[in-house]
């Protein structure tokens, strides 16, 4: 390995998970969700690869990822949200933007008159997520307020839930039931209609059939999360870094900041070249594992920014430049969820720039 830490992209798993996706959930048509950089795992090699596997669109939250996935020839759209300086250069973009009350779709119809343009929205419904959409209760009313501005092209609707596993069934289910009530009050037409995300694809079959057209996925293209398991989706990335130094320490010598661990024997102690800027999690000092040559090797003491000690005693042949898997080979991106008592994608989030990240296919 010529990096000190990178992470292993697998991009022909991906499109593989893609597939399987899209062949569970048909005739509904998975959109791949790549916002915040793939989750850092690089939003335009990933789109394009998703996009070569049969994705029809790839959906982002903000205005610049929309545009920078276009300058790379990719189809998208945004579903988080516009904000009000963003709008000029949406609409003369023509990228598609969220509408999540009233008041910004006249922002938008505004805009178009002025470019001499159409704008193409889609309408964010709150049925129960309490962030951000237009409520349920007073959408048929706004929706028709919406489809009669002038200079608006009206394409999709979509809602989001809170929880889509079967923990949360009840609530669930009424958020479903309450969007397709509605969407049988409107004699609007909408081509594109979907819930997401991954999970609720896994559990929640309704949101697979009509009216629904499509689906949201994320974080199962890398074979995490609850629908991963359900379909037998593959881990997609791996994360390894080089072994920087190994030595013998005595019995009672302090290992890393803050004298969180004392060896209670002698120890090969070897010094891994990867840290908490790079997004190993701070939670795994003094619990963690990594591999090296094969066998796994306990973390000793806190975790540095840019280093990490790991107990080597059962790894007698390890030597400076030797190959340290920290993901992979049975450690999990939800061991490490676990351990900081997250989510698998506030983990993938914190993987750090300096990581190369290097793609396989």
């Amino acid at each position: 390995m010529n990096a000190r830490a990178e992470l292993v992209i697998d991009l022909r798993t991906i499109a593989e998970n893609y597939r399987r996706i899209a062949a569970f959930a048909a005739p509904c048509i998975p959109l791949p969700v790549v916002k915040a950089d793939a989750y850092r795992l690089g939003a335009a090699k990933i789109g394009r690869t998703l996009v070569e596997a049969g994705a029809p669109l790839l959906l982002v939250a903000t205005l610049d990822e929309a545009l920078e996935l276009r300058k790379a020839g990719l189809p998208t759209q945004i579903v988080g949200g516009v904000l009000p300086h963003e709008i000029a250069d949406a609409v003369a973009q023509d990228v598609v933007c969220p509408v999540n009350e009233l008041a910004l779709a006249r922002l938008i119809s505004a805009e178009a008159g002025k470019q001499n343009r159409r704008a193409c929205v889609d309408i964010q419904i709150d049925t129960g997520m309490g962030r951000d959409g237009i409520r349920c209760a007073e959408a048929e009313s706004e929706i028709r307020h919406i489809w009669a501005l002038p200079g608006l092209l009206c394409r999709g609707i979509y809602s989001h839930f809170p929880g889509a596993l079967p923990e949360f069934a009840p609530y669930t289910h009424t958020q479903i039931s309450s969007f397709i009530a509605l969407l049988g009050r409107l004699e609007q037409h909408f081509r594109f209609i979907h819930f997401g995300g991954s999970d609720g694809i896994g559990h929640f079959p309704d949101i697979l059939r009509p009216p629904f057209t499509h689906c949201r996925t994320g974080l199962a293209l890398y074979g995490l999360g609850a629908t991963a398991e359900v379909l037998n989706l593959k881990p997609a990335v791996a994360l390894k870094a080089t072994l920087a130094q190994v030595r013998n320490l005595p019995c009672g010598s302090n290992v890393g900041y803050n004298f969180t661990h004392r060896l209670d024997g002698d120890c090969r102690v070897g010094t891994v070249s990867i840290g908490y800027a790079d997004g190993l999690p701070l939670a795994l000092s003094n619990r963690g594992e990594v591999v090296v040559r094969g066998r796994r090797c306990r973390i000793l003491g806190r975790i540095s920014m840019d280093y990490v000690n790991v107990d080597l005693n059962g790894v007698p042949d390890a030597v400076p430049g030797d190959e340290v898997v920290c993901l992979g080979e049975g450690i999990t991106i939800a061991d490490w969820a676990a351990a900081k008592q997250t989510h698998p994608h506030e983990v993938l989030c914190s993987l750090g720039h300096r990581l190369l990240r290097r793609y396989v296919s």
